[in-house]
Order: C-alpha cells, then structure tokens, then sequence
C-alpha cells in the first residue's frame, strides 16, 4: 500500500519505521515517519516527552509476525494507548536514540501490534530529501604524502578516518553500537574532536543506518560545524534522521552538502551495481549504488590507492557489489586491504575475485559484543584463506592502523 492511499484509509495510525528487527532475541527498535506520526504517538500514549529528545522507540519481548527492516508499517491508536494504560513503557533518559522501551512481556492483544506495509518511496514529501549539491566532481583533494586509515574501535559500529601527513583529510561513516549511553558516545568524540576542528575533514555517511551516525548525535551544533563538507544519500528515513540533517543544515551552507541520488535500479538485474561518480584513475573513488529498498547495499562506498596500496571502505554492502563494480579499478600490483562489511555480518555470497594483480593483505573487522554472532564464522573462514591476515576490533581493543605505502 502507498503512503497517501494508507492516510487515507487508516489515518489514525502512526507509521513507524523498522531500524531493526531481531527474531532470536525478540527485540523491535523502530522510529516515526516525521514529526506528525511522533506527534500522533505521543498523544496516544500520553507521553510528555519532547520532540527535541530521542525518538525511538524499543519493543522487548516481541512475539509478532516477522518484520523487514527499512520497512514502514503501521501501528494502531489502540496499540499504543495500551502500551502506556499498562505501564509498559519505561522512559530511557541516557540514550541518544532510544526515548522509550516498552517490555511485552505480559502484552496480550488479539491483533499484530504492526499492520500493513507501506510504500513510501514514491511518495516521499520534501521533509524526507536532502537538498544539496548532485554532483561531487568539483571536489578536488591533495592526496600526495603519506597516507593512513584509521579504523576507530568503536563497538558494534562503523567510524574510519584518512590521515595525510597528520591531516585528517576523510572521515566515513561515525558510528558506534545503538545500546551506547551517552558518556560512551561522548568519550569516542572527545577523542578526536579537537582533531576535526584543526584540520576540517570532509564527512561522508555511507547509508543512514544508526550504527554509522550514531556519534554524529552527540555532537554539539559547532562540532558538526567543522567537518567541511558532508556527503551523503538524499533520502532519510526517519525521524532522527532527519533532525540529525536539520542540525547539520543550520550550520551549513547548501554548497557545503552532497546530497547523493541512488542510482535507477535495471529491473531483473541480480546484482545492485555500485557505479564510480569520480574518475577511477583518481586517489580516492566514489561508488554509488543503485536504488533498493536495503539500504545496507544501496550506499556510498570509497577506494584509497596509493602505489603500493589500496582501501576499501564498504559500508555493509555485499561482496560481490565489490568484487564486481570496485576491484577491477584496482587491478594493479599492490597490498590490498578491505575494511569488512557489515561488521562481519550477513553481506550475501561470499564473492570477492582478485581480477588477477592484486595482494589481498588485511581483512579489518570493526565489530563489538553483539548478539548477532558477529564476524559470522563462514565469512571468516573465506576471508582467512583470501587474505594474510585478518584483525578484528573486538579483539585488538583498540584503533587498527593502515600505514600506505
């Protein structure tokens, strides 16, 4: 069902949006469409509770139907009035994301707490898009000296920076686990803060999934003022996404935003292509993909060479989405080193083909304690008998270094 056919005929519903559904340990985190559907639950569920605060929201002890995430799904006024007549919710005041976990445990309903999918892509409002630049070739970096990529450990989360010369010239993606307290988000950004200050990297999200913005949230507004540009996908999916871009925007210029479009997907195509926007003969190459409704293959990725090395930065996109559309630009003899994706989670067949020149040299895994049984021991396997070594951030406890030669 589409957005506006679905306000039309349920329009006392709030839609909702799934972040993450997690069958084995029945927990549901999901977020609100916009500020009307926050505004909606709120009155339903009597909560005082500011827009200005964490929006989201996370169900203990779900037993219902099975979810797809970056889905949105509608919740009816009676759920959510129930939820708050039984005392079901517990307000979380040391979050950057959660405002409130409701514990099912003795939640009895006769009907699914969530209804019908709904379709919102073609009908996305104004408030949903990001208006900015289109086009990142007029984006021009000096790369010459030497080149490091830093690896932040940061949990359950993704934050990786490139450093020339001591500069930070790149950060991608900054992230960290959705359960982080505020004090854990504020000590990963006091770290480095004062570095992005001095040296005014760029920023680029690889995809709006909260365990790669999450430390943006805890920035203040002058801190989000010194990356120098931000580039990132022109949709954002919820709520919080959306006050994060309207804090970014009041302290940036339109010329300072990329706000990237998904490439049309080619109907039947098995594979959701990642096409470069940049010259493939520069130092760094940005890769966009094609639209899906996945967000997590549906991003931006980058390639760092150098004359010895090269980089991949993969968000959680699939292997062979690498293998295919990035390593053939890279088929020259050098080290290799590919920061894993998705945390070693789910990211399809393993498919990473060495087109014929290439020294797969470090496979870094940027994971933490999860219940998702990340680094997934499959992957494992292929990675350690594709690469000489294979460092993960759980075990290093700390910062992981690439020295480019």
């Amino acid at each position: 069902m589409t957005y506006s056919n679905h306000k039309k005929k349920f329009p006392n519903d709030v839609l909702v949006y799934i972040e993450e559904f997690d069958k084995i340990n029945r927990t549901v985190l999901f977020d609100f469409y916009d500020s009307n559907e926050y505004t909606m639950f709120s009155e339903y569920s009597s909560s005082s509770s500011s827009i200005d605060k964490p929006t989201m929201i996370l169900l203990l002890n779900y037993n219902g139907k099975n979810l797809q995430e970056n889905t949105y799904y509608g919740i009816k006024s009676e759920t959510i009035s129930s939820w708050s007549k039984n005392g079901l919710m517990a307000e979380n005041g040391n979050s950057l994301l959660i405002s409130y976990s409701i514990n099912l445990v003795n939640f009895y309903f006769t009907e699914e707490i969530f209804t019908q999918s709904v379709s919102v892509h073609k009908d996305f409002g104004s408030s949903n898009l990001i208006y900015g630049k289109r086009n990142i070739e007029d984006l021009i970096f000096d790369l010459k000296g030497h080149i490091k990529v830093n690896v932040r450990n940061v949990g359950q989360g993704n934050w990786n920076e490139i450093i020339k010369d001591e500069t930070y010239i790149f950060i991608y993606d900054c992230g960290t686990d959705f359960r982080a307290d505020r004090s854990e988000v504020r000590n990963l950004i006091d770290e480095r803060i004062t570095n992005y200050e001095d040296d005014k990297p760029v920023f680029v999200l690889s995809h709006w999934d909260k365990d790669h913005y999450h430390c943006l949230l805890g920035m203040t507004d002058d801190e989000l003022s010194y990356f120098s540009k931000y580039i990132f996908r022109n949709e954002v999916p919820n709520l919080t996404c959306k006050k994060l871009y309207s804090r970014i925007r009041s302290v940036k210029d339109s010329e300072d935003i990329y706000a990237i479009i998904a490439e049309e997907r080619i109907p039947k195509l098995r594979l959701i292509s990642l096409r470069p926007i940049t010259a493939t003969t520069d130092q760094i190459v940005f890769y966009n993909s094609q639209y899906h409704k996945d967000r997590n293959i549906s991003g931006l990725v980058l390639s760092l060479k150098t004359e010895k090395s090269s980089v991949i930065f993969s968000g959680d996109c699939q292997y062979i989405q690498l293998s295919e559309c990035v390593l053939p630009h890279l088929n020259y003899d050098h080290e290799h080193y590919l920061i894993v994706p998705h945390h070693g989670g789910k990211c399809g067949k393993f498919i990473y083909s060495n087109p014929g020149h290439i020294k797969f040299k470090e496979a870094i895994i940027s994971v933490g304690k999860n219940t998702y049984k990340h680094p997934n021991k499959d992957y494992l396997a292929h990675l350690a008998s594709n690469f000489k070594n294979t460092t993960i951030t759980l075990k290093t406890k700390n910062d992981i270094l690439i020295n480019l030669k």
